[in-house]
């Protein structure tokens, strides 16, 4: 004690030690909180994929007629995703739908990988999953909208010699998409599609 009276450098050390550990310790702790937070989101979210996938796992034309054309699209997406991904051969299987089975297939990626960004669902996927995409839009939405979702679909096209990527466009593309469709907006239109076209899906 003498020594770091005559010292006090070494008290101002064991001070800023203190305060440090104090600092890393609620760090720490709101880390730890933070990944329960995430972990519970996804724990829900998984939960309620699992109801509406049992809710819509055997398709009725009165099941589809009185569904909420939003709640259905996700229903029937959510059960042919887990038709491909369960397949041996998810080509194969894939191969099988008609079309407009991947459609529905096709626009729930849309959604899932391309929620920020258009161009991200194009960076994560390649054919044919991208053409059915394309196709599914250009069927269900005109205009400014369809015109973007084509233009990003050639630029990512790695067979297509006439485009490519210039990430000022895509930036300027992916914000103007996003203020024309939303991912809500993909859903209902895609619902009223599954209605539509009800004898596909049964």
């Amino acid at each position: 004690m003498a020594y770091m009276l005559e010292n006090p450098y070494w008290i101002v050390i064991i001070i800023a030690l203190i305060i440090l550990t104090i600092f890393v310790c609620i760090k720490a702790g709101a880390a730890s909180s933070k990944r329960y937070k995430a972990n519970e989101a996804i724990m829900k979210k998984l939960k309620e994929e699992n109801i509406l996938r049992n809710e819509f796992a055997v398709l009725t034309d009165t099941l589809i007629h009185k569904s909420e054309p939003s709640k259905l699209f996700k229903g029937v997406a959510l059960n042919l995703q887990k038709k491909i991904s369960d397949a041996v051969n998810m080509n194969a299987e894939f191969d099988k739908l008609n079309d407009e089975q991947k459609s529905i297939y096709a626009l729930s990626y849309v959604i899932e990988d391309g929620s920020e960004n258009l161009s991200n669902f194009f960076k994560a996927n390649g054919q044919p999953l991208t053409g059915s995409a394309l196709t599914a839009f250009k069927n269900l939405f005109s205009g400014k909208a369809a015109e973007i979702f084509e233009y990003e679909y050639n630029a990512f096209d790695e067979n297509n010699e006439d485009a490519s990527v210039i990430p000022e466009e895509i930036k300027k593309n992916d914000t103007d998409f996003a203020l024309l469709v939303s991912a809500e907006t993909i859903c209902e239109t895609a619902g009223k599609f599954i209605k539509e076209n009800a004898e596909k899906f049964i």
